[in-house]
């Protein structure tokens, strides 16, 4: 896998050193090294590897489906006026907005440009949807008000929309391009659906237990920021009237109090609940590649980027 990422870098280099302004060039290199999991491209090489397929278009979608991501990145800072990502500074922080949008379109712009040159229609179709998708979920979680009655449903569609169509888009373009049978890619395709939705409840509830230092954000941001996420909708369905008007004023008159949030999270076990929510997801997205002979890669690969072992699943 290091060699694969190391591939995926030096493509990305090679390609963008023709780009002419010095702080484009900047950002794109700060926001390529600057930490992340690299989740994405990795799972697009590791499908490619499961099914026996090499050849240098799976460098191509990795490295463009990393420059969709690091696009929303570049967005998703703006929007939420990120200081630092991963301990670091965020590009909008050293370059300012303006600049971070722009080249946040850039990157899409030049990841669809690779796309085309594997010469497969279907794979840009995928990765096309996957991005509509995500800005779609992006703009649901900005424009919809905290609403009790849809709050959980809301949740899970904005997390779908925003993660998971990525994440799922990754494996069921990596099947295609690997030859797979139809088959194969519809269970891909609903491996890295569910593999994303775990991912996001777990990242959402780490918001509430983790420090900075081990997570890379300030604990309680998305509190900050105004998302409910499963810990919190979870304390607010279990909790008694006082409890549900406190959260209510979080999201709807943000009266934050990241405390009082975090005694009714553990008054109400929601850490736990939100651990088995993301559990669920797991045991569908294992059940969809169980017959692949090679799944023993895919399957370490899900446990180690949702610390499976250290959430006692």
């Amino acid at each position: 896998m290091c060699g694969d990422l190391l591939a995926i870098e030096k493509f990305i280099s090679n390609s963008l050193i023709s780009i002419n302004n010095q702080n484009v060039q900047d950002i794109i290199f700060h926001l390529i090294r600057s930490g992340g999991k690299k989740v994405r491209p990795k799972l697009v090489c590791i499908i490619c590897k499961m099914l026996n397929y090499l050849e240098e278009d799976r460098i191509k979608v990795a490295a463009s489906v990393e420059l969709i991501h690091n696009a929303t990145l570049l967005h998703d800072d703006v929007l939420d006026e990120s200081d630092a990502r991963h301990g670091i500074k965020t590009a909008n922080n050293i370059w300012g907005n303006k600049l971070s949008i722009l080249v946040g379109d850039l990157l899409l712009t030049i990841a669809f440009r690779w796309l085309i040159t594997c010469q497969n229609l279907r794979i840009v179709s995928i990765l096309f949807e996957a991005s509509h998708s995500l800005v779609n979920g992006e703009i649901m979680q900005l424009t919809t008000n905290f609403n009790p009655d849809t709050v959980r449903q809301n949740y899970f569609d904005i997390i779908q929309k925003k993660t998971a169509s990525l994440f799922s888009a990754c494996c069921e373009a990596a099947a295609i391009i690997s030859g797979a049978t139809g088959n194969e890619v519809d269970r891909l395709k609903k491996f890295g659906l569910n593999f994303g939705m775990a991912f996001q409840i777990i990242d959402d509830m780490l918001d509430y237990i983790a420090t900075q230092d081990t997570s890379g954000k300030k604990q309680g941001k998305d509190f900050f920021d105004g998302k409910p996420t499963l810990p919190a909708i979870i304390a607010y369905e279990r909790g008694n009237k006082e409890e549900r008007e406190f959260w209510n004023k979080c999201f709807t008159l943000n009266e934050h109090n990241l405390s009082q949030a975090l005694n009714y999270i553990k008054k109400h076990d929601a850490i736990r609940f939100s651990i088995e929510e993301a559990k669920l997801y797991v045991n569908v997205a294992q059940s969809e590649i169980s017959d692949f002979s090679n799944k023993d890669i895919l399957i370490d690969f899900l446990y180690k980027v949702l610390h499976v072992k250290d959430l006692t699943f």
